[in-house]
């Protein structure tokens, strides 16, 4: 439209500049993300992208599944689109370009034909500059543009619109240059508007994670650790990106390994300024692992099931607040039970102290610090009421080498009249001698 036109039927219209670098940065985003689909994604025309999925069919379940999945893909990449699906490529941009949705999609060949019997020669690109000679000799469809002899159709227009003619109707392939993921993966979304609220920057990230996934596909890799980097105001008030690193336990490929993850770390993530830009880098790769061909679930599955729980909590509560067990080979329950932050390194046994088999029974509560219990009649009180022995004594004789000194004591489990057992010991030949609770059983 002219912008006069433009602006009678849109008062108070704002109209930018073209930008040309700009859309085909934005076409090369989503063939980006389209690589999460087929290796084989194409540039056609001036706002077209084309995918070959005749080898995606069984992976995705069908081309329904697939088509569905790929618009939810464009969806959450902000893009807004027109599909069509045919046994041609051609056949099928030429499907896409209709306002009837109904009948954009097909799978059948014949069916495919019948439908583009209909459509005007000017559908396929190559007739567009003989669109008057064309219509003065009556050509008003692409059924009549097949009928005309061919030899005389190439003479007066050219190779091309034959080439093209025969690969709509699939009687030829056409050739098209696939397009290749670059070899390192690092984007950037350049923001209209500035972000202020941490919702707004999810909704951006999920962008560049589809991005990502596509390009992790594309190379058969995995990542644990992606680099967000949220960018400010420049100038007067400049300050450096905000760093927002997302670590998972597990290698990942697929964007709802990283998208659970990053809303979880979004919500906890406090701007100090405006976002302006948003940037995505990944520096470490590895290769992805291959997929299980066995008929029942293996444990790695669920491990990775157990993996994604994890990564949640640690997103949700802080690194430092999800704990798991790093054992060390102590005869001191209390120095042998430690516990450190996800993915910190488990702690070493000390030298010449194997850990220690043992038939006796372990707590599963042991308490932070031993309590000591007052005794009567030299029984040991808890709560008041006098502990019987059950079972025991375990003797226990360890730490000498340390400077909080020798431990010497006697292990026992304890019930009181209600059924409640717990684990005591008795401190032997120490000045802090008597009883003391160190765990409670379930």
């Amino acid at each position: 439209m002219r912008s006069s036109t433009l602006r009678g039927l849109v008062p108070g219209i704002e109209l930018a500049a073209d930008r040309p670098a700009a859309r085909q940065q934005h076409l090369h985003d989503t063939a980006l993300g389209l690589l999460q689909y087929t290796p084989n994604v194409a540039f056609f025309e001036a706002q077209s992208i084309v995918l070959e999925v005749s080898a995606s069919l069984d992976l995705f379940k069908g081309p329904r599944t697939l088509l569905r999945r790929i618009r939810l893909t464009l969806q959450s990449m902000g893009v807004n689109a027109r599909s069509g699906m045919a046994p041609t490529a051609l056949g099928a941009w030429i499907l896409a370009s209709q306002t009837s949705s109904a009948q954009r999609h097909c799978l059948g060949l014949h069916t495919l034909r019948r439908r583009l019997d209909l459509f005007p020669p000017q559908a396929l690109p190559a007739a567009r500059p003989y669109a008057a000679w064309l219509d003065g000799i009556g050509c008003r469809s692409l059924s009549q543009l097949r009928g005309l002899p061919r030899a005389g159709l190439q003479q007066r227009s050219s190779p091309l619109l034959v080439q093209e003619l025969d690969a709509a109707y699939g009687a030829s392939a056409y050739g098209f240059n696939w397009f290749q993921a670059p070899d390192v993966f690092s984007q950037r979304i350049d923001l209209i508007e500035r972000l202020e609220h941490s919702h707004a920057v999810l909704a951006f990230s999920r962008r560049l994670i589809e991005q990502l996934c596509g390009w992790l596909q594309a190379r058969h890799r995995a990542t644990q650790v992606l680099e967000f980097l949220l960018h400010h105001e420049k100038g007067r008030h400049a300050r450096p990106p905000t760093p927002m690193v997302l670590r998972l336990s597990e290698k990942a490929w697929l964007p709802e390994d990283f998208l659970s993850v990053l809303q979880e770390q979004v919500q906890a993530l406090s701007l100090g300024a405006a976002v302006i830009a948003i940037t995505l880098s990944v520096n470490t790769t590895t290769a992805r692992p291959a997929a299980s061909a066995g008929l029942f679930p293996e444990p790695a599955q669920w491990m990775r099931q157990e993996h994604r729980l994890l990564d949640l909590l640690r997103a949700r509560l802080g690194g430092d607040r999800v704990l798991h067990a790093q054992p060390a080979a102590d005869y001191r329950p209390e120095h042998a039970n430690l516990w450190g932050p996800m993915g910190a390194a488990t702690a070493k046994p000390p030298l010449g102290l194997p850990p220690r088999l043992t038939l006796h029974s372990r707590p599963f509560w042991l308490l932070p610090r031993p309590v000591a219990l007052a005794t009567a009649n030299n029984r040991p009180i808890h709560d008041n009421e006098p502990l019987r022995l059950v079972q025991g004594p375990e003797r226990l004789e360890s730490g000498w080498w340390n400077a909080s000194g020798h431990d010497q004591r006697d292990y026992f489990i304890a019930q009181d009249r209600h059924g409640a057992r717990y684990w005591l010991y008795r401190q032997r030949e120490n000045q802090h001698s008597g009883w003391f609770l160190h765990g409670l059983f379930g």
